[in-house]
């Protein structure tokens, strides 16, 4: 697994939307990730034993590491200062592909549901602050839920313990996530839990999606 941050090298400003992939030696795609707003990637892989994490957008000088060695239960921070490169694009050979990722999707679909949404940008300012999943919720200013309990967590109108639902699906009642793997928390009340999971999540639910799941595009 690898982490880190794209900035610029002149400023040191973040560089969002930026393509990051990782090669072996060979040149064979191990996977790829675009950073978000804040500059930052987080990607879990295959590794072989030696890969090259490259940098691209449009824009900059694309930069790349010399190959890393690292063992299958490593994870490693790894970050760029890319400097600018001018570019001149042609209009007429310009082509556009669309894709979306799951967590894109389902973000979407929870604020079409009316679910109480704790946005990526909310849980990006606080995941770094809050020491666990408990404080992440307190900071992000969530409200109706009793977060004083030990065994779950409770909803203020109903004082029964709420389902966790792990990247769209029910994990049970305790569940340990650290804050900064998640991409967006969405908070649903009794009825709304139990018409999406029926009696997986009679009670309530609280659904974390994580930023690992969302980094597998789906066209």
């Amino acid at each position: 697994m690898i982490r880190g941050t794209v900035k610029a090298q002149d400023s040191e400003l973040v560089v969002p939307g930026a393509r990051v992939t990782v090669t072996d030696t060979a040149d064979a795609v191990l996977g790829e990730v675009t950073t978000a707003g804040d500059g930052k990637f987080f990607l879990r892989f295959a590794a072989p034993g030696r890969f090259i994490v490259t940098v691209r957008k449009v824009g900059w000088k694309p930069s790349f590491t010399d190959p890393i060695s690292a063992a299958p239960t490593d994870t490693m921070l790894v970050d760029f200062l890319v400097p600018a490169e001018p570019t001149t694009l042609d209009a007429a050979e310009i082509r556009a592909n669309a894709v979306s990722t799951f967590n894109s999707r389902a973000l979407s679909d929870a604020e079409r549901k009316g679910w109480k949404v704790i946005s990526p940008a909310t849980v990006d300012t606080y995941r770094d602050i809050a020491g666990n999943f408990i404080d992440l919720l307190r900071e992000s200013g969530t409200t109706g839920l009793n977060l004083s309990t030990r065994d779950c967590i409770r909803s203020i109108r109903y004082n029964r313990c709420m389902t966790y639902v792990l990247d769209g699906v029910p994990a049970g009642t305790s569940l340990f996530v650290h804050p900064r793997d998640i991409y967006f928390i969405a908070v649903l009340s009794a009825t709304q839990s139990a018409s999406q999971w029926g009696d997986k999540a009679p009670w309530g639910a609280i659904a974390i999606y994580t930023r690992m799941h969302g980094d597998r595009r789906r066209p």
